[in-house]
């Protein structure tokens, strides 16, 4: 009698891992539009920290991505990345090379449509975005997608470690801005690096060693909290992105919107396009795409912020990336199921 609720419990979360992934599209709509309307809400679960004040819920929800990716990775095959690197060295010039570029392009749209006043803020919002590290939030569309996990998380600690500090290089070749106005807190992405992204992978990584056998019996567990990550994080960050996307006139919106999503949608396009021209596997593929068109806007509203206090219209690319990448990264998801599924 007493296993029975138990065998009921493990029958469910199954059921309920697949119900998240046929419904992602609309789950993550219904997010972004209840953070969008009560933004005081994410922005009152953000304020609250825990062990000091070393760890607020943004941080929680980088963890549970990471690890439940990094449950899914083992020491070889991380060290099998490095050994074959072909795929790793595509999407660092993918990142540090192809997107720059085709950002920049992008981004002399914005004048145009914008005005000098709106464009020129917007633009530089718009470099800044690009140029911030893979998102960690990847993770979870690259596992519920097959993709190559080992890889996407060789990106996010390469990109988070050396990515931001190239911005004020480039920020200067794309938009004249000197270093000297470029504030990187250096201290809040090594936290991050520690915290959401070394932490989860270390723990991670022994557990799958440990595990081993019984890995695939507790990784329904892995993958729900994963999702719970993905969900907390962009309820967050839409929430603190809503404040800075109301100030603008409903035109300016449309404008603003539509210079976003065509720079996202490149990224992707790109990112897929790279793969396949690169003759990359098709895990490798996925992870190029995602890790292209993803960004960790948190980053990019903080370094706005503080080297722009008096242009916080800098920040809405950030802000608008942040609905857009969850959203396009769905419908590629469904995409690259739908694909694999036929085959």
């Amino acid at each position: 009698m007493l296993s029975q609720p138990s065998a009921a419990r493990i029958l469910t979360l199954p059921a309920l891992n697949a119900f998240i992934r046929r419904h992602f599209v609309h789950l993550i709509s219904l997010i972004v539009l209840v953070a969008f309307l009560f933004p005081g809400v994410s922005q009152a679960v953000r304020a609250h920290r825990l062990f000091n004040g070393q760890l607020d819920a943004s941080g929680v929800s980088v963890f549970l991505m990471m690890l439940s990716a990094a449950i899914q990775c083992g020491f070889g095959a991380l060290a099998r990345v490095v050994a074959r690197p072909k795929p790793l060295l595509v999407c660092l010039a993918q990142f540090f090379v192809i997107l720059p570029v085709s950002c920049w392009l992008i981004g002399q749209l914005c004048v145009p449509l914008l005005g000098r006043s709106l464009g020129e803020p917007i633009q530089i919002g718009l470099d800044l975005v690009i140029l911030m590290p893979v998102a960690a939030t990847a993770s979870i569309w690259v596992r519920d997608a097959k993709g190559d996990l080992e890889l996407l998380v060789s990106l996010v600690v390469i990109t988070m470690s050396l990515g931001t500090l190239t911005v004020p290089v480039y920020l200067y070749l794309m938009s004249g801005l000197t270093a000297n106005s470029i504030a990187i807190p250096r201290l809040m992405i090594l936290h991050q690096l520690l915290v959401g992204v070394l932490a989860p992978l270390v723990v991670g990584i022994t557990l799958n060693r440990l595990l081993r056998k019984r890995l695939a019996t507790i990784q329904p567990y892995f993958a729900f909290l994963g999702s719970a990550g993905l969900f907390m994080a962009v309820f967050l960050n839409v929430g603190t992105a809503a404040p800075l996307i109301r100030q603008l006139s409903l035109r300016h919106i449309a404008c603003s919107m539509l210079i976003v999503l065509v720079a996202n949608l490149a990224n992707f396009l790109f990112g897929a396009a790279i793969g396949r021209a690169a003759r990359l596997q098709r895990g490798h593929q996925v992870t190029c795409e995602f890790s292209s068109g993803m960004r960790s806007n948190g980053i990019a509203l903080v370094v706005g912020m503080a080297s722009f206090p008096k242009a916080p219209l800098v920040t809405v690319p950030a802000a608008l990336y942040i609905i857009f990448q969850h959203l396009l990264a769905s419908l590629v998801k469904a995409r690259l199921t739908a694909g694999s599924t036929g085959r």
